[in-house]
C-alpha cells in the first residue's frame, strides 16, 4: 500500500467540493453544439439559453438596515471573498490567483467597470465553515464590502447564506456545485457559478441514454447533500427509460476505503457505475474496482476527480472505461493552444502577475473565468446597487467567459432558472488526458428540477 505525505493530501483536497474543471488534459475530436436535454429523453425545441428573461425583483422589505450602495465609491467598487489560505485546503487559493489577474487586468487596461476600480478583501478560513462566518461578518461589518465573491466550499456558504438574506449583501458566484443554490425563493442573495452535482449527474444519465440505454448502474455516493444530489437527480434523469439501478451504496466522510460497497455493487449485477464520490475516495474506489477480477463495468466519476493529481494516485489500468465531464477549457489542452480565449488568459494573465505554472493550472483559469463573470456583471448592472446586482446576476443571457468550452454560456433567469452553468461535455479518459466526446449535453433551464 502506497502511502501519502501531507503535501499529496492537500494537493489532492484541491478537487474536494468543486467541479470547476478537468486540471487533467483534455482534446476534443469533435466539434460541439448544444443538445439540450430534460429527464425522461424528451428533447424540446429551441436554441438552449435563447429568448429573454423576464425582470427578476428582489425585495429589501425585509432587510435589516438595507445600505444598497456600501463600498462603492467614486473610485472603487470594494469586494470581499472567504477562503481557505492554510491547512489542509490551502491550495484553495490558488482559485484566486486567477480573478486577482484578471481584476488587475480590468483596473489597469480597462479602467475598471464603470470608471471604478475593483479592489478585494480576503480572509483565511482554513475551510472552517465557523471561520467563514466570521470572516464574512468583518467584511461587512469593518471593512464595508459591497458584495462577497467566489466563497469556496458548500458548508461554508451554507453557513453564511441566512446572514446575508437579513443584510442582503450579494454572495456572488459560489464556488461550489451544490444544487442548494437554486433556492431563489427563500435565499435570493446567493448565486452559484460551476454546474451543480445534480445537473453533473443528469449528464451521465443522457450519456447512457445514447451510448448503453439498457444499462445496469451501481451508485456510490458519500452520505451527505452532495452525494445526495446526485443520486436525486440521476433517479429523475432516468424516469421511463430502459436504464434501471441494481444497487445503492454510500460511506462516511473520512473513510476512503469502499471495497465493500464497490463488492457489493459488482454482486448486483452493475455494468455501470456512478462513482459521486470526492478526495482520495476517488482513487480507491477506482482500485476497488479494479481490483474484483473479470469486471470492466462504464464508470462515470465525479468531475471533482479529474485533475491530474487525482488520476495520478488511481493504479494503472484502473482508470479503463472512465468517463467524467467537463465545461471549462483546460489550459495545457494543445487543442486549445490558439483558441483566442486560451490566448488571452495566457498572454494577459502572464501581464498580470500569473507564474508560467500556474498558467497551466485548471483552478486558476476557473479563477480567471470567475473574475471575467463578476466584472461583465457589474458591468451590465443598471446601477452599482447591491438590489440592482444581485437581480443583474439572476437575469443573464449567452455570456461566454473566454474559457468556457465552446457552445457553453452563462444563463439565469430568476427563480425559474438560477443556475449559471448548466451544460457539460463528456469525456473519456485514455491514460494521460480526457479526450472530449460527442455534443455538448444543455440542461439550460432544467437544473432547478432537481433541488429538493
Amino acid at each position: 500500500m502506497r502511502t501519502r505525505s501531507f503535501t499529496q493530501l492537500a494537493a489532492v483536497s484541491l478537487a474536494v467540493a468543486l467541479a470547476v474543471t478537468a486540471c487533467g488534459n483534455t482534446q476534443s475530436d469533435t466539434s460541439s453544439t448544444p443538445t439540450t436535454a430534460t429527464p425522461g429523453g424528451s428533447t424540446p425545441g429551441g436554441t438552449a439559453g435563447s429568448g429573454t428573461p423576464a425582470a427578476f425583483t428582489i425585495s429589501t422589505d425585509k432587510c435589516d438596515d438595507y445600505q444598497g450602495t456600501t463600498g462603492v465609491s467614486d473610485t472603487e467598487i470594494k469586494i470581499g471573498s472567504s477562503f481557505p489560505q492554510s491547512g489542509l485546503y490551502a491550495p484553495y487559493a490558488e482559485i484566486s490567483k486567477g480573478w486577482k489577474a484578471y481584476f488587475d487586468y480590468i483596473n489597469t487596461e480597462k479602467g475598471g467597470v464603470k470608471g471604478k476600480k475593483i479592489t478585494v478583501v480576503d480572509y483565511d478560513d482554513s475551510y472552517d465553515s465557523g471561520k467563514t462566518k466570521e470572516n464574512v461578518q468583518k467584511l461587512i461589518e469593518t471593512d464595508k464590502v459591497f458584495a462577497l465573491f467566489n466563497i469556496v466550499g458548500t458548508p461554508n456558504n451554507k453557513a453564511i447564506r441566512s446572514d446575508l438574506n437579513k443584510a442582503c449583501v450579494p454572495n456572488l458566484y459560489a464556488a461550489t456545485g451544490s444544487q442548494l443554490w437554486g433556492e431563489t425563493e427563500k435565499y435570493p442573495w446567493v448565486i452559484g457559478s460551476i454546474p451543480s452535482y445534480a445537473t453533473e449527474a443528469a449528464t451521465f444519465a443522457e450519456y447512457l441514454k445514447k451510448e448503453k440505454p439498457t444499462a445496469k448502474v451501481g451508485l456510490l455516493s458519500q452520505n451527505d447533500d452532495a452525494g445526495q444530489g446526485y443520486v436525486a437527480a440521476f433517479k429523475k434523469a432516468i424516469e421511463g427509460t430502459g436504464i434501471t439501478i441494481v444497487g445503492e451504496e454510500v460511506y462516511d466522510a473520512g473513510n476512503s476505503d469502499v471495497t465493500s460497497q464497490v463488492t457489493k455493487l459488482k454482486n448486483a449485477g452493475a455494468d455501470s457505475l456512478l462513482l459521486a464520490t470526492i478526495t482520495t475516495v476517488c482513487p480507491g474506489a477506482l482500485k476497488a474496482v479494479n481490483d474484483q477480477s473479470g469486471w470492466k463495468p462504464l464508470m462515470y466519476l465525479s468531475a471533482t476527480c479529474t485533475s491530474n493529481t487525482i488520476m495520478g494516485l488511481a493504479p494503472k489500468g484502473s482508470t479503463d472505461n472512465l468517463i467524467s465531464s467537463f465545461y471549462l477549457k483546460d489550459p495545457v489542452d494543445p487543442k486549445w493552444k490558439t483558441d483566442a480565449g486560451m490566448v488571452e488568459f495566457q498572454t494577459l494573465g502572464a501581464k498580470h502577475g500569473i507564474d508560467e505554472k500556474d498558467l497551466s493550472n485548471g483552478l486558476v483559469g476557473y479563477g480567471w473565468a470567475m473574475g471575467e463573470l463578476l466584472a461583465k456583471t457589474l458591468d451590465k448592472a443598471p446601477t452599482l446597487d447591491r438590489k440592482a446586482v444581485m437581480e443583474t446576476a439572476y437575469s443573464l443571457q449567452g455570456l461566454s467567459p473566454g474559457l468556457l468550452l465552446p457552445g457553453i454560456t452563462v444563463n439565469t433567469n430568476g427563480v425559474a432558472d438560477p443556475f449559471p452553468i448548466e451544460q457539460m461535455q463528456v469525456g473519456k479518459y485514455n491514460g494521460t488526458y480526457w479526450v472530449l466526446e460527442g455534443d455538448v449535453i444543455s440542461f439550460e433551464g432544467k437544473s432547478k428540477q432537481f433541488v429538493q
